[in-house]
């Protein structure tokens, strides 16, 4: 899968009335995942994410980073 389809599918996903809220607070554009636990957050949050590290959750961008085949079919599975 390369990254044009990734972002497709992913932006698909956050087209779901579950996922167009941040997981972690009420903003209402989140553009970021944490893969670990598999939900959609905010530009905010994602930086409280980061600063737990990636021992705890790694995140990353909807449509910049390239994402692990198996994590966007979890995230599939998995709404906020």
């Amino acid at each position: 899968m390369d990254i044009n389809q990734q972002t497709a599918i992913l932006e698909q996903l956050l087209k779901r009335p579950d996922n167009q809220c941040c997981a972690d607070c009420d903003n209402k554009i989140p553009r970021w995942a944490s893969i670990t636990f598999g939900i959609f957050v905010c530009i905010r949050c994602s930086g409280v994410h980061r600063q737990l590290g990636v021992h705890i959750t790694k995140v990353k961008s909807v449509n910049l980073d390239k994402w692990p085949p198996e994590k966007v079919e979890m995230i599939k599975n998995l709404s906020n």
